[in-house]
């Protein structure tokens, strides 16, 4: 069965002060239907870059990302911004939600992005809340949620518009240990329930078990993680 994203050797590299940086160099990666990837490696290694060249939040300097066998058009904002809106959906470190709009409203922002909100849509977001256990913290600002029920909002966001691939980044690097645990079963459950394929970047080795592989970022190319030891 192909793919249903593919990485063909992509080449990244950045300038700096004391020459250019390669982060990526001939990397590839394949991501099945329904699968979950998790990427780990030192920081600095490219592992962000690498998400964000899939997202099309950045550009590869070579190499071309596939999706469902047709390359994606990166040298087309239009064609990149409906990836972004409609393939894709992120869940970064920090939460990123907007502070004058109420959880509900910032779950319905990939939403508004494509076309108008319905009454589904917020149903959906309903849903979505109810099961996070948000319910009542529906009209809440996100500066009257915890650090928690931030980053909460910010997974059930990546899951709105039903995309086919969510691609977080180290998504709870900012909470203690027991929020990201618990947190990293909420995302692992709504992949499931939604049925979405998954790349993880994080350094939290019982996190990245629950993908179905691990694969380590090391002098720009992935390889696969040693059993035992990612």
């Amino acid at each position: 069965m192909d793919p249903l994203l593919e990485a063909r050797e992509l080449d990244k590299s950045f300038p700096r002060s004391s020459g250019v940086v390669r982060v990526l160099t001939g990397c590839s990666l394949t991501l099945g239907a329904g699968e979950a990837v998790a990427v780990m490696g030192p920081s600095g290694v490219g592992k962000s870059t690498l998400l964000n060249i899939l997202g099309g939040l950045d550009w590869p300097d070579a190499g071309e990302v596939r999706y469902r066998g047709a390359a994606l058009a990166l040298d087309d904002p239009r064609a990149m911004s409906r990836w972004r809106t409609d393939g894709v959906g992120f869940v970064f470190q920090f939460h990123f939600l907007l502070p004058d709009f109420t959880a509900r409203e910032n779950l319905l922002l990939p939403v508004r992005a494509r076309r108008p909100v319905t009454a589904a849509d917020r149903e959906r977001a309903d849903r979505f809340l109810e099961a996070l256990g948000l319910a009542a913290r529906a009209d809440h600002l996100p500066g009257e949620l915890s650090g928690g029920e931030q980053q909460r909002v910010a997974v059930a966001r990546a899951y709105m518009n039903r995309p086919a691939i969510v691609l977080a980044d180290e998504p709870f690097g900012n909470l203690d240990r027991e929020k990201g645990t618990e947190l990293g079963e909420l995302l692992f459950a709504l992949r499931r329930e939604e049925g979405t394929s998954m790349v993880i970047v994080t350094h939290d080795p019982v996190l990245a078990g629950r993908a179905d592989r691990v694969l380590v970022l090391d002098d720009g190319r992935l390889r696969p993680a040693e059993r035992g030891a990612p």
